[in-house]
């Protein structure tokens, strides 16, 4: 699996629940909140749980994309509700929870892949 690609998907999601917030689509906030229904969640359940399992990277990681996942739910459910200024608290940069788990899985991710990378350099 390709990590930036992952990571990508997931700063997608954030144009998706801005996107249906700004339309006033309903949003499947029981799949948005799955984590391990996007293509990071298989990897981390399966290839990436036997080649890194046993580091804390990979398992800070899990717990951190798992959090995101609930609190991207969160948010699917303000938008659904129609509490439109709350959505928008709650996906704004800076010291939103939606916006600190986001950057720990980018982080996780990079840390991850930097460490795949030297493992199989070696």
């Amino acid at each position: 699996m390709n990590l930036e690609d992952a990571l990508l998907l997931h700063f997608e999601l954030k144009l998706e629940l801005r996107t249906a917030m700004l339309e006033g689509r309903q949003l499947d906030a029981a799949q948005i909140g799955d984590c391990c229904g996007c293509e990071l969640g298989r990897w981390l359940e399966g290839e990436g749980r036997v080649n890194c399992g046993h580091t804390s990277v990979f398992v800070q990681l899990v717990e951190n994309h798992r959090q995101f996942h609930l609190e991207a739910a969160r948010v699917a459910e303000l938008i659904n509700q129609g509490q439109f200024d709350a959505a928008r608290e709650a996906l704004a940069v800076g010291p939103s929870r939606y916006s600190q788990l986001s950057s720990a899985v980018g982080s996780g991710i990079a840390e991850l892949r930097k460490r795949l990378l030297q493992q199989f350099s070696h």
